[in-house]
């Protein structure tokens, strides 16, 4: 239900995927930064994270991908492919959508057999089409032809690239028959120039952005999270206001207008009264969005009003006495090795809500994918780095060892049957990631 991975150089992506049967869940994930980069203030900013934050939300069909299933939707496809009626014509691209995301998904790491498979499907697929002015979705086809002949090509060169010499004949023979359908139909699958690669290769993700539209979700953001922003910031500054008219109240009973220690009161309540509405506000905020939410989403299903989930979140520092009993425990073994671990933890904390179980695409499950930019932080790390020389057997090397930095991070998910505790270690340095650990 919950994995971490490393995205690329300065990317995290956290994915949670929740099976239909769940109403309820919530993950919250805290960061024990290197005291190197927790003393930058820019680096516990709440609303650095959320700009650098990207997150994606679809639905997958919760029965695995087999045979069985591309056979079912090219089935469909077939029945549905010249269809005039609104409701098979709906049909049609969903089956489609989830035609294509099988045989791309089954291609990896593909055997023989399986890419003799694929081949198959995708000629009957294409046969199925051959009468494209009666079309219903004829674009939507074309785009969906292109993206599995590339992807099916890819397959094959790789296939090629680690076959042996008996399997890299079967292979020259289908990579050239799958080259002149293509040269027939004037589809392009290897592009000789780099701008022509860029250029395919963006048009292949749009494709692949249209065609999976009806898996795909609308996002909303409510407003509730920002009017309690405003009211925390509103009675932070009553406070303040409160404290600097009441030393002035205060001085000028005792000492009367136009005074000297009038004056000076004056100047240091509304000095003390701008340090005060800043430090009340903070921590407001701080005791608010550790029990409520700061940022409301509702997602509905690609091209209606029906409700599929909604999401709040919320981020927010908490001490070391503040920590759950459990995560306070994983926090104080890493910190026994790790000393110039920084205690306080930096916490993202996202809750989801279903509102699928009374609706019909409740044999999908809900993923979402969000990804955590991690460069301005990384970059703020000092850089340093030492010489370290080795002998193999035919010279001397010379390595550049870059000092590193553990980011400790701990993932919970609270479900109704429990908790799942999860500890990786997360090793950094001013170059970027290096690797991510789990740790039991």
């Amino acid at each position: 239900m919950l994995s971490l991975s490393i995205a690329d150089q300065y990317h995290l992506t956290i994915q949670v995927d929740i099976p239909p049967e769940l109403s309820r869940v919530q993950l919250q994930a805290y960061f024990f930064f290197p005291a190197k980069l927790a003393d930058n203030s820019d680096v516990m900013n709440k609303s650095s994270f959320y700009h650098n934050l990207l997150q994606q939300q679809q639905l997958v069909k919760v029965e695995p991908i087999s045979c069985h299933t591309i056979d079912r939707d090219l089935l469909i496809i077939k029945q549905t492919a010249y269809a005039s009626a609104q409701a098979n014509q709906s049909r049609y691209v969903l089956a489609l959508s989830e035609f294509v995301s099988g045989i791309v998904d089954l291609q990896e790491n593909a055997s023989l057999a399986q890419l003799a498979y694929i081949g198959d499907q995708i000629e009957q697929f294409s046969r199925i089409h051959d009468n494209e002015q009666l079309l219903t979705q004829g674009q939507l086809f074309k785009l969906a032809l292109h993206l599995l002949m590339y992807h099916y090509h890819q397959s094959l060169l790789q296939a090629k690239h680690q076959a042996s010499k008996e399997d890299k004949l079967w292979l020259t023979v289908q990579i050239q028959r799958l080259c002149v359908d293509a040269d027939i139909l004037k589809i392009k699958l290897s592009p000789t120039s780099e701008a022509g690669r860029e250029k395919l290769l963006n048009r292949l993700h749009i494709a692949k952005r249209v065609i999976h539209r009806p898996h795909q979700l609308t996002r909303k953001k409510l407003k509730d999270g920002e009017v309690a922003e405003q009211l925390i910031f509103g009675f932070a500054a009553a406070l303040a206001m409160a404290f600097a008219t009441g030393i002035a109240f205060a001085t000028q009973k005792a000492f009367g207008n136009f005074s000297t220690p009038f004056f000076f009161s004056l100047v240091l309540s509304y000095i003390f009264k701008d340090r005060i509405k800043e430090l009340g506000r903070n921590y407001l905020m701080e005791k608010y969005f550790s029990k409520y939410s700061q940022h409301h989403y509702r997602f509905y299903q690609h091209g209606s009003s029906q409700l599929v989930y909604d999401a709040k979140e919320a981020v927010y520092r908490q001490k070391p006495a503040e920590l759950p009993e459990k995560v306070n425990a994983l926090r104080k073994r890493f910190y026994r090795a790790e000393s110039h671990s920084f205690k306080e933890a930096l916490v993202y904390k996202r809750s989801y809500t279903s509102h699928t179980h009374s609706q019909p695409n409740s044999q999908f499950k809900f993923k979402d994918k969000l990804t955590v930019n991690l460069s301005k932080r990384l970059r703020l790390l000092p850089r340093m780095v030492r010489s370290h020389w080795e002998e193999t057997e035919s010279n001397i090397k010379l390595h550049n060892v870059h000092s590193v930095y553990p980011i400790n991070i701990v993932l919970v998910t609270k479900t109704d049957s429990g908790c799942s505790y999860y500890r990786y270690k997360l090793t950094t340095s001013r170059k970027g990631i290096h690797r991510l650990e789990q740790v039991e």
